[in-house]
């Protein structure tokens, strides 16, 4: 009687290691990606155009020049954008010298 206690421990520990076999072979690394992510860098050379409210940092409702050195095309236009000539460019100066100011894309 004690044989086949024996032989159902066996065979069904045996049968356990068969079902559980394929689970654990399984690869738990994942795949290699086909598209690498993006390193931060971009081959767009064009600046991003900042809106106001990116470039108030302080938000006081005005760009010093500080502040206006985030944008190139804004620090290199900045006498023509400060209408007022107050130092700070408004959010409406910085609207109209943004239209004044932006490339014309000829058709």
């Amino acid at each position: 009687m004690q044989k086949p206690i024996v032989t159902r421990i066996a065979l069904t520990i045996a049968m356990a290691v068969a079902i559980t076999s394929p689970a654990l072979a399984q690869r738990t690394e994942r795949p290699t990606p086909t598209t690498p992510p993006p390193t931060g860098g971009t081959t767009d050379t064009t600046p991003r155009t900042l809106s106001f409210a990116d470039l108030d940092v302080n938000a006081d409702g005005k760009v010093s020049k500080d502040e206006a050195a985030a944008d190139a095309r804004l620090t290199s236009h900045f006498a023509q954008v400060d209408l007022d000539a107050d130092g700070q460019v408004s959010e409406t100066e910085y609207a109209a010298g943004h239209q004044r100011t932006e490339p014309s894309n000829p058709q």
